[in-house]
């Protein structure tokens, strides 16, 4: 091997014996290898350090020396930043690593003017901004409430409108058009579930939503116990809702839906008359729809079947105690116990010709009937007035 110090040269053997290509220190003409992931991270870090700082960005930086009030800061290769001791939430020490807002990129002594609370205010509208692209549910107090909704700290000021709000129902006005309502006073000091729906640092706009909340711990509950539930289990419940098509229970793990056809065996009466909204009731889960986190319960189900009575304690050609419970053209239902009803038809309710039931029965009537027809297959039962006693 031969060194050459005057051109700082270093000629190494090959395998075979031949000179290899001269190497020469500092020479930018030389080919450079593939970069490592980790060069380039250096490369992107040593850029960044270059970089100028920019009014409104957010840097992280280590406190070097604490004077007073003032607080130096170590930028890491760019110029150094000051801020004020006053706006830190704990005490600071020399080798304190930082996040900070920068006001001013360069003050009248050359050094970047910082501010830790504008940092924690945009660290803030950064994570208001996660809550909104995830739909999370978050907890928070209400502090003010005027005549449109409420205002509620989340570490930033948001506002609750009154159409968001599932924590009051009809609001009263007060006389003052200017005054909040009492239902919006009675609840600062309060806390809610409020979901993120509109973020925008610029305008210093931050509207959430109780109801969002509301409907997205509902779903997420009926997801958890669509996934827990089986079929055929029996719960203990309360009746939180009355609709059209039937009720709603809450079993714990989430709320089900009792269809009106399943709450009663009784068809004489209306099923959504039968619970009111608190009653405690015990149901059977009898359908889970695990894509849309839909349940469906049962409280008939868990009460003997009035059809097994028949046959037995029922049988064709028997004569029973009736109620009349409804009227239609053709005839009247009658109920001769508890889920059993039949239908008498207009030429089975008297032994004379007639053209309107209204004309032989009412409804609430006892009356005395034969069971004279029963179809299993179609739950249906035929009685006759006009054959009992006979």
């Amino acid at each position: 091997m031969r060194i050459d110090d005057q051109n700082d040269t270093v000629d190494e053997p090959t395998e075979t014996g031949e000179q290899d290509a001269t190497v020469r220190t500092g020479d930018t003409s030389a080919p450079r290898g593939p970069q490592t992931m980790a060069e380039l991270l250096a490369e992107e870090e040593r850029a960044g350090a270059l970089r100028p700082l920019r009014t409104g960005e957010v840097v992280e930086g280590t406190v070097s020396r604490i004077n007073g009030d003032e607080v130096l800061v170590d930028l890491g290769g760019r110029s150094a930043g000051i801020l004020s001791l006053r706006e830190a939430d704990e005490e600071l020490h020399p080798g304190d690593t930082i996040m900070a807002y920068v006001e001013r990129p360069e003050g009248p002594d050359g050094h970047a003017l910082l501010s830790l609370r504008k940092a924690r205010r945009e660290r803030r509208w950064l994570r208001l901004r996660e809550m909104e692209r995830s739909g999370e549910v978050t907890e928070v107090p209400v502090v003010e409430a005027n005549r449109g909704g409420v205002v509620v700290d989340v570490g930033l000021r948001g506002f609750v409108p009154l159409s968001q709000l599932s924590s009051v129902g009809a609001v009263d006005r007060p006389e003052d058009p200017n005054a909040p309502p009492q239902a919006l006073t009675d609840l600062v000091g309060r806390h809610l579930n409020v979901k993120v729906l509109e973020v925008d640092p610029r305008r210093n706009r931050l509207i959430l939503s109780e109801k969002a909340a509301a409907q997205e711990i509902r779903r997420r509950r009926k997801a958890k116990a669509a996934a827990e539930l089986h079929e055929g289990e029996v719960l203990e419940g309360t009746v939180t809702q009355v609709a059209g098509f039937g009720l709603f229970v809450d079993v714990g793990v989430a709320e089900g839906l009792v269809h009106r056809s399943e709450v009663t065996w009784d068809k004489s009466v209306n099923p959504l008359a039968v619970h009111q909204v608190g009653d405690a009731v015990r149901v059977r889960v009898i359908g889970i729809d695990r894509e849309r986190d839909r349940i469906s319960l049962s409280i008939r189900q868990l009460a003997a079947d009035p059809w097994s009575r028949v046959g037995t304690d029922v049988r064709l050609g028997q004569d029973y105690d009736a109620t009349i419970t409804k009227l239609m053209p053709f005839g009247a239902f009658a109920r001769i116990a508890e889920g059993l009803e039949g239908l008498v038809h207009v030429s089975e309710l008297s032994t004379e010709h007639v053209a309107d039931p209204a004309d032989v029965v009412h409804l609430g009537d006892h009356v005395k009937v034969r069971v004279v027809g029963i179809e299993p297959e179609r739950r249906r039962l035929s009685l006759s007035i006009r054959q009992a006693g006979r």
